[in-house]
């Protein structure tokens, strides 16, 4: 068995040679789209290329502009203010930042410094992640990146070892970013200069501009509990951050059965695009809808391994998601290996671990 595997290897090898290309874009760089009269938005073309990179929403008023996330560098950041002042003279006075993740708020400081006196909205959890030990991954990674491209090795080596269908893409994939992003990623975080919110809410804030209103609202937790939703009511525009991605969704959220209840609030909005916190902008509600099924169907079936009496590792092998992933991800297997690796996997746990915390606490 033990020559086998080493065969199998050796072939798998053999065919990653030919798809391996180099390495020649920065993973900062950012393209952008107009998807309205005055908003617009700078995204990273490939959401899946890691490090990931966050949406930014440009919302252009009559005297001044509102940005919605500040970026997770310096440098994208920094595009996105250059791309700004290609369209107008006036200058960034708010940035709202929907959840403290470092990939929406590391380029804050570049606002900061591009616009004094500019300030930076976010709820009170959000604060606290950027001042206290939340972030502290970006000071580790300045540090040392050898621990993580060993773990990336390591991830590779099963990736190729366990050769499913086009596993050679997604090892690629990996490469990228273990090869040559991540020593990008310590540079830009070797620069980075943490800069926290000015302003804290808790239901929420209203920003009058003009004939605009810019209603940053909170709807309960989602992929954090801080997370903060921007609606634009009069464009029928809302902007997500992290509780809304695509092309599927983060299962990282510790509240993941608050989350399912968070996101029947956002459907409740009157909106017709939605700006996810990664990925395409979505237009109606159709891929909110499947997200929602998404989260209620592991739920479900959660629950009746609970009360089957399986353990955590059991109850994640026995959810079978195969349909959801064929729903979000079809044939690609890029997107199939992250819709495990990022939803499948640590969504079940998380849930699991929410009911079984659930149950406990109301169990006399």
């Amino acid at each position: 068995m033990f020559r086998i595997l080493i065969t199998t290897s050796l072939v798998a090898l053999a065919a990653l040679t030919s798809v391996a290309q180099p390495f020649k874009t920065d993973p900062r760089d950012l393209d952008f789209i107009q998807i309205s009269d005055d908003v617009h938005v700078a995204f990273r073309p490939d959401p899946l290329r890691y490090w990931v990179e966050g949406n930014v929403t440009i919302i252009l008023n009559e005297t001044d502009v509102v940005v919605v996330d500040g970026s997770g560098s310096n440098r994208s950041a920094r595009q996105v203010i250059d791309y700004i002042s290609s369209l107008t003279d006036n200058p960034v006075t708010v940035l709202i930042n929907t959840h403290g993740h470092g990939d929406h708020t590391v380029g804050n400081s570049e606002y900061v410094r591009t616009f004094p006196g500019i300030e930076i909205i976010s709820r009170q959890e959000t604060y606290d992640y950027l001042t206290g030990s939340g972030i502290g991954y970006v000071a580790d990674i300045a540090k040392s990146v050898e621990s993580r491209k060993e773990a990336g090795e390591a991830e590779m080596a099963r990736v190729i070892a366990e050769a499913s269908p086009g596993f050679e893409k997604v090892v690629a994939n990996l490469r990228q970013y273990y090869e040559h992003d991540i020593d990008i990623r310590q540079q830009a975080y070797r620069e980075a200069v943490i800069a926290p919110p000015t302003i804290t809410v808790e239901d929420g804030v209203t920003l009058h501009r003009g004939k605009r209103t810019i209603e940053v609202r909170y709807l309960g937790p989602g992929d954090t509990h801080g997370d903060l939703v921007v609606f634009l009511p009069q464009d029928h525009i809302v902007a997500t951050g992290d509780m809304v991605v695509h092309p599927f969704p983060y299962g990282f959220s510790r509240h993941a059965l608050d989350w399912a209840n968070t996101l029947d609030s956002l459907a409740a909005l009157d909106f017709d695009t939605l700006i996810p916190g990664h990925g395409e902008v979505q237009h109606g509600k159709s891929y909110l809808r499947k997200v929602q099924s998404l989260l209620r169907y592991v739920q479900h079936e959660v629950n009746a391994a609970i009360d089957d009496g399986l353990t955590e590792d059991e109850t994640l092998a026995r959810v079978d998601l195969s349909s959801y992933r064929d729903q979000f991800a079809g044939d690609d297997p890029v997107v199939c290996y992250y819709f495990d690796e990022y939803f499948a996997h640590p969504n079940v746990r998380r849930t699991y671990q929410s009911i079984v915390a659930s149950r406990e606490a109301s169990s006399p």
